[in-house]
């Protein structure tokens, strides 16, 4: 079990040899940043340690400056915290009859997934570059179609991983992440396919039990944070637990979210 909880887990990843943004190693000379993952302005003052912070090249993290101040401002709302002033909002929201209020400029599944990508590198100290993944956020997507916002279907993924992860909980065969005061927890576990040969990586996040900052309708019930990847040639990392899928497919207490109960 590949697990980082405490300071000394996190200092022992802070200066892995490449950028987990673009995936390429950091070479003498280049202009080196750190990120923090997720952003540390995401949390209160109180759970910023232990943190996950990765070397990255400046220029790679400078470009989600402004995505990383937006999802910032998106998980301080779950703790009913806003900007100190109007000038500081970065976020843009807009209420559609039904459905409720939507963010405008924020696309919160790659901002996700961009943690997802470093959670990897500092699990199995390897860059995670694929397009292999599918990702559930506790907000439900949404498209404009003639001004009427249509809501994205629940991924059927999503009640796999939350199945996997709960039966490798009890089994003891995850890799996790706990971080930011234990407001953060990221579980994953590594199971082969039906057919043999290829690995996935099912995997859930919570921060700050974040799925209430969703929609809690009949149509679109709250969710956890789920998702689904794999490596371009299938593999699976060396250090990773192998887990299993629960025999008979079923998930105890809420099916839609791994951390609930």
């Amino acid at each position: 079990m590949v697990s980082l909880k405490v300071h000394k887990d996190f200092q022992n990843v802070r200066y892995l040899p490449f950028c987990y943004l673009c995936g390429r190693e950091l070479q003498d000379g280049e202009v080196k940043d750190g990120d923090h993952v997720p952003p540390k302005a995401a949390f209160n003052a109180r759970d910023r340690e232990p943190a996950l912070k990765l070397q990255t090249h400046r220029a790679c993290n400078g470009a989600f400056s402004v995505e990383d101040k937006k999802v910032a401002q998106l998980i301080a709302l779950r703790r009913w915290e806003g900007p100190s002033s109007a000038r500081d909002t970065a976020l843009k929201f807009a209420r559609y009859p039904g459905i409720g209020i939507g963010i405008m400029n924020l696309n919160v599944d790659d901002a996700v997934w961009r943690w997802i990508r470093g959670f990897h590198a500092a699990l199995y100290r390897q860059p995670l570059i694929t397009e292999l993944r599918a990702i559930v956020t506790p907000l439900p997507r949404s498209t404009l179609q003639y001004g009427v916002a249509k809501v994205h279907p629940l991924r059927p993924q999503h009640a796999l991983a939350v199945s996997v992860v709960k039966h490798n909980r009890v089994a003891g065969s995850l890799d996790q992440i706990v971080a930011n005061n234990r407001q953060l927890r990221y579980e994953c576990a590594w199971c082969e396919s039906d057919k043999g040969a290829q690995w996935f990586c099912m995997f859930a996040l919570d921060i700050y039990d974040w799925k209430d900052l969703g929609s809690h309708t009949g149509e679109i019930p709250a969710r956890g944070c789920t998702g689904i990847y794999a490596l371009p040639d299938y593999s699976r990392p060396e250090t990773a637990t192998i887990g299993t899928r629960p025999p008979d497919g079923t998930t105890e207490g809420d099916p839609l979210d791994a951390f609930g109960r």
